[in-house]
């Protein structure tokens, strides 16, 4: 999911090294009671993230690019990540907001630029329960609803054939009120396209845009689902779509937390139960925050939109951040065989939907933070005390 993160541009001091910022881009000020903690220094000319892992899975960002990013942060996407996702351009709402009416001028630039660039694009979203117009559904006519969620996939999906790698077809379709009573169950959300179409609609979705594009590579995606009860209804729904013979490909999960803990024992069974499936897995909206609120919620509510704490990055707080980056890629390591993709959800501290919550691995003056570096640590110099569980 996620919202336009056109925001504030903070006025911002260079940094030699990792900078310690507040929200708002000042130096944090240090108790008097204790002596000011020195930054954490990070090589700025060290191996980029994208070849470390070029034997592994990709490595990703998102963003509407190339429109209203500077030529630095151009130069950072382009040196640094071998796939894009569109944060906003291509969902429901922004690229076609009328039945009649399509605006691809966004989501043609992205595309220019990334094969220009060679630079692999991951379509993002198809099917969504936000982000879409109320036109999809007017007159609640099942066969009518059906056929327009046909014409804009294969639109969609057909415009840009063969210069996108996959998509995103089906997004947060399971509700997040599970329980133990609801696990062994769908427990998809009662979206407007359930009303109009019934749960088959995934099905056909995914149908399709694999008509509209044979070679895509196609995700379910969703957050929450490498956990508890969401995860068992993840299972039941992906294992009802291969038995109808969709043409599901991989999961996507989304990865939005918060070093006040990571499921790191339960993604990597995760991994392994999608595995099972014969599914390719990928971490598709990553971002571990500092303090604050996590998850992926649209909206108000529990990890929803809730920003800064107000409270600067220690130098404690980015070695914390960076040990768990760190044990998150080691399960991802673990399982490179399934793993297709990572993709961190924005660009830097500053180009991110969590703004003030300092989740990326650059930060506001699109400097590597401790956070990159124990990234690639984690696959040319791994620490055991940071291995995946076994």
């Amino acid at each position: 999911m996620r919202h336009d993160n056109r925001r504030r541009a903070p006025a911002l001091f260079a940094c030699v090294a990792i900078t310690v910022l507040t929200a708002a881009g000042t130096m944090a000020a240090e108790p008097a009671s204790r002596p000011a903690a020195a930054p954490i220094a990070v090589d700025q000319h060290g191996p980029a993230i994208k070849d470390v892992y070029k034997n592994h899975f990709l490595i990703g960002t998102a963003g509407d690019l190339p429109g209203n990013y500077s030529d630095q942060e151009m130069a950072l996407a382009r040196e640094n990540f071998g796939i894009v996702t569109p944060e906003n351009c291509m969902k429901p709402a922004p690229v076609h907001p009328g039945e009649d009416t399509w605006r691809f001028e966004r989501p043609d630039a992205l595309v220019k630029w990334c094969v220009d660039n060679k630079i692999a694009v991951h379509g993002h979203t198809l099917v969504w329960h936000a982000q879409t117009n109320d036109w999809f559904f007017r007159d609640g006519d099942k066969a009518k609803v059906t056929q327009r969620l046909k014409d804009h996939i294969s639109t969609l999906v057909g415009r840009y054939k063969g210069k996108i790698h996959g998509w995103d077809v089906v997004n947060e379709a399971i509700s997040d009120r599970g329980n133990a009573q609801t696990a062994d169950t769908e427990n998809l959300r009662n979206s407007s396209w359930v009303q109009t179409i019934g749960p088959e609609f995934l099905a056909l979705a995914f149908k399709f845009a694999h008509e509209a594009d044979p070679d895509a590579k196609l995700y379910y995606n969703d957050y929450g689902i490498e956990a508890g009860p969401k995860h068992a209804s993840s299972m039941v729904l992906l294992k009802r779509l291969i038995k109808d013979g969709a043409p599901v490909h991989g999961v996507g999960i989304q990865g939005h937390w918060s070093t006040n803990g990571l499921p790191y024992a339960a993604l990597d069974k995760a991994i392994a139960d999608y595995a099972s499936l014969g599914l390719k897995v990928s971490i598709t909206e990553l971002d571990v925050t500092i303090r604050g609120s996590a998850g992926g919620q649209f909206g108000p509510g529990p990890g929803g939109r809730r920003f800064g704490t107000g409270t600067p990055a220690s130098p404690e707080d980015l070695k914390l951040q960076a040990d768990a980056y760190a044990r998150l890629f080691a399960i991802l390591i673990k399982h490179k065989n399934a793993v297709e993709r990572v993709t961190f959800w924005g660009l830097s501290d500053r180009r991110t939907w969590r703004f003030g919550q300092n989740p990326l691995i650059f930060d506001s003056n699109n400097q590597r933070k401790p956070a990159y570096l124990a990234i690639v640590d984690a696959l040319l110099h791994p620490k055991p005390e940071l291995a995946a569980p076994r």
